[in-house]
């Protein structure tokens, strides 16, 4: 009996040593000291980043560019724009651009509209700005650029300078505007660029002359700018006596009887180179201007109540 309890006692004891080896074994490492990872606590922020929306009504005046280069600049800085944005000619501009980056103290912020089209101009729209939201600004009118005329008034019989000539430029016969050569002779013309395409526009001038006003039509084509040189009066060609016609519808006939076949009429200004005199008629040529401003002789009779005399000289000295 004493011997099964033995066996049993060193069972029990041999059974006590392998737990707690088996326990020692799924132990963690022991360390002398704490371990500290030396992270910072994690911080996480929100950050609003704000714009402001700026609006520019457009509106054109009969012609309308194709396309349109919109360039903004701010505080001033012409060199270098924020947004630039290339697109078809729109009925509004509409474009955003970062909170803070616009002048909201004055007008120093700028909107340049460049039509890709030479007829026009571009423009220039100066604006103060907002810290946050939407501008809307005034409504823009792009129109196309001004047409120009410009040249010199001179004798046409060798270049003496004529002053005070008036010009005019007329769509059909309705004056849109009308000037003075100064004492060179020079004169310039502005008009609106809408009658760029007017079929019946043409430049006069020498109304207040006593010769035949000049008169020419104006083609720009394509072009902005027109030069052009307005001679009055006859050319070197035509020798004296000189005579020239007092009134409008002179009869310019084949001879000097009544009944006489006429030729055409003169209007008043027309001068006449006198070969041959009558007691009542005059024998000449006059000058009549062809295709491309040139010039040929044309002989014929007119009566000698509708003229009379010419002196260039006079008119030089003046």
């Amino acid at each position: 009996m004493q011997s099964i309890f033995r066996h049993f006692h060193k069972i029990f004891i041999i059974a006590v040593f392998l737990l707690v080896s088996s326990c020692t074994q799924f132990r963690g490492p022991k360390y002398p000291e704490i371990i500290y990872n030396n992270k910072q606590p994690l911080v996480s922020m929100t950050y609003e980043y704000g714009e402001v929306q700026i609006i520019l009504p457009l509106q054109y005046e009969s012609t309308v560019p194709e396309n349109i280069l919109f360039k903004v600049y701010a505080k001033a800085d012409t060199l270098n724009p924020l947004i630039s944005i290339l697109q078809e000619a729109p009925d509004e501009f509409r474009t955003t651009v970062p909170q803070g980056a616009l002048d909201i103290n004055s007008k120093t912020n700028l909107i340049k509209i460049i039509p890709q089209d030479e007829n026009f101009d571009p423009v220039a729209v100066r604006f103060k700005g907002i810290g946050f939201g939407r501008i809307v600004l005034p409504t823009k009118i792009i129109r196309a650029g001004q047409l120009i005329v410009s040249g010199k008034t001179f004798l046409n019989d060798g270049g003496t300078i004529l002053s005070r000539v008036k010009i005019s430029l007329q769509n059909f016969d309705n004056i849109i505007y009308s000037t003075y050569s100064n004492d060179s002779g020079f004169f310039q013309i502005a008009i609106p660029g809408e009658y760029r395409l007017a079929e019946h526009l043409r430049i006069v001038a020498g109304e207040n002359y006593i010769f035949k006003p000049f008169s020419n039509k104006l083609v720009f084509d394509g072009f902005r700018k027109l030069k052009i040189d307005i001679p009055l009066g006859p050319t070197s060609q035509m020798k004296g006596p000189l005579y020239i016609t007092n009134k409008n519808n002179v009869q310019f006939k084949e001879g000097p009887d009544i009944g006489s076949k006429i030729l055409f009429l003169l209007n008043k200004g027309e001068v006449l180179s006198a070969d041959r005199v009558t007691p009542g008629s005059y024998y000449g040529y006059i000058e009549v201007e062809i295709e491309d401003r040139k010039k040929i002789t044309m002989h014929g009779w007119v009566n000698k109540s509708d003229l009379r005399e010419l002196n260039m000289n006079q008119i030089k000295n003046n």
